[in-house]
């Protein structure tokens, strides 16, 4: 852990940086709430093969079918942190995704090369994610890339969002 963290955004007096546990309790909800619409979309995607005259069993769905079923994941992902500035897990658990500098929601193409920096977090052993706990701003590095933070809201001090 971190032993000194920066100072917070501007605004979010009374919130702190968000924790390593709960942005994995956030992440685990969010699976759960991603599994269905994963289930849903894999058995589109066998309906498809099979009015085709496929057998979905022995056809490979195919790189084009799983990057389709991959961007509407995403674009769901996306549309909830524009949106709401979270995730369904994040809200539930009281986080908000914001600019790193002004505390301000993040801007779509912040948030768009956040989400693009996932992978570069989990290529070296999943470092990237534990980097947050070492970063006196509890950065992982999708959110360095992004110039995000996390923050555990006790309400923001502005009204900058709520």
């Amino acid at each position: 852990m971190p032993s000194r963290l920066d100072p917070l955004p501007p605004g979010w007096a009374g919130s702190r940086y968000a924790s390593f546990g709960r942005r994995l309790g956030a992440q685990l909800i969010d699976f759960l709430c991603l599994l269905p619409v994963g289930f849903l979309l894999g058995l589109v995607q066998a309906m498809s093969i099979s009015l085709q005259g496929g057998d979905p069993a022995e056809q490979d769905p195919g790189l084009l079918s799983e990057l389709m079923v991959q961007l509407i994941l995403a674009l769901i992902i996306l549309l909830f942190w524009v949106l709401r500035q979270a995730t369904p897990g994040k809200l539930a658990l009281g986080l908000r995704i914001v600019d790193a500098e002004t505390g301000a929601p993040a801007s779509f193409p912040r948030l768009l090369a956040r989400y693009c920096s996932y992978i570069l977090s989990a290529l070296p052993l999943c470092l990237g994610y534990f980097w947050m706990l070492w970063d006196p701003r509890r950065q992982c590095w999708h959110d360095k890339l992004g110039r995000t933070v996390v923050l555990h809201v006790g309400g923001p001090s502005t009204g900058v969002a709520g």
